[in-house]
């Protein structure tokens, strides 16, 4: 069974045809980049997968359930994980709180806490925050780490219920060269060890290639290919669409 199932998804605004039909699937561990020129409907794909938009036709089923059309909390409790391309933390919260807020906001707790989080979920918190490698960092602020940091933080948040499915838009976004490998390792890692499918959307072709299992290509709405990197390298459509936008054969951005 998928652990992600979109069939036939649709989307509209006014006269814009955002997404025309789109048909996948993302199995357990699995890494699938959905890529394409700016326009073609990544975002708000994710944002009808997510529950944050509800499609005009299509259905969206995680785990076996049907969740087509749920709202975002409602989504995120059927275990499902997302970071964003602009990170979305509590900057004047410890990066232990940041992490522990969201824990116990996955336990149904937060309302509970008051101001001060003191001990609670703080082992849990700390397991998450070593995962991404940011222990030496659990009790600064996040308003000061750098914004590496803050990606690696926001994924440890997005991994506090112990998602089946992580949707993560532009993992990479705003990240050094240097950076984007290591973030991507650590993505793998989880995959790995946790057995995690994941759904990412990324600009940087060598992300993309150097550490997707399928690639997905959507052009105004629809999808025009879909297969393996190399595949997806070779493929004439997908050529002409990012002509002039990277080098198809190298994979460069």
């Amino acid at each position: 069974m998928s652990v992600l199932s979109v069939q036939g998804v649709a989307k509209a605004f006014g006269g814009v045809q955002a997404v025309d039909g789109v048909s996948f699937d993302v199995g357990a561990g699995e890494r699938v980049a959905l890529i394409g020129p700016n326009g073609a409907g990544k975002t708000t794909l994710f944002n009808v997968i997510n529950g944050q938009l509800r499609p005009d036709r299509g259905s969206v089923r995680i785990s076996g359930a049907d969740t087509t059309g749920q709202a975002p909390h409602r989504v995120w409790r059927n275990s499902v994980g997302r970071t964003f391309q602009i990170t979305a933390t509590f900057v004047s919260m410890t990066v232990s709180e940041n992490v522990q807020v969201a824990l116990a906001s996955h336990a149904g707790s937060a309302r509970h806490l008051g101001r001060r989080l003191g001990q609670a979920f703080r082992s849990e918190a700390a397991e998450l925050i070593e995962l991404v490698g940011l222990t030496d960092q659990s009790e600064r602020p996040a308003a000061e780490l750098p914004y590496g940091d803050l990606k690696r933080l926001e994924l440890a948040a997005a991994m506090t219920n112990a998602p089946a499915l992580l949707l993560m838009d532009e993992p990479t976004a705003g990240m050094a060269a240097s950076e984007r490998g290591a973030m991507m390792d650590l993505v793998d890692s989880m995959v790995t060890t946790r057995g995690v499918a994941v759904l990412f959307t990324e600009h940087d072709m060598d992300v993309v290639f150097g550490h997707a299992d399928r690639v997905i290509v959507l052009d105004r709405g629809g999808v025009i290919a879909a297969g393996t990197p190399d595949d997806i390298r070779a493929d004439s459509r997908v050529q002409a669409v990012y002509l002039g936008t990277f080098d198809a054969e190298a994979g460069a951005a």
